[in-house]
């Protein structure tokens, strides 16, 4: 069985924790980069969010989680 973190289709250029404003995503020209952050994934939804390395906070990332 395959197991895919997919790219949503609405992306801003880059995304910021709304607590203390660090970067967590970057979007690329092909690729979507989570800065130094450890992902949270809802199997049932495939929902995923990504931890602030500064203040630990948790952030929406336009990630899906398939499989």
């Amino acid at each position: 069985m395959a197991q895919l973190l997919t790219r949503e289709p609405a992306v801003a250029s880059t995304i910021r924790c709304p607590v203390c404003a660090t970067k967590i995503v970057v979007e690329g020209p092909s690729e979507v980069v989570v800065k130094n952050a450890i992902l949270r994934v809802d199997r049932a939804s495939g929902h995923v969010v990504a931890k602030c390395p500064r203040c630990k906070g948790w952030v929406d990332v336009p990630l899906r989680y398939i499989g």
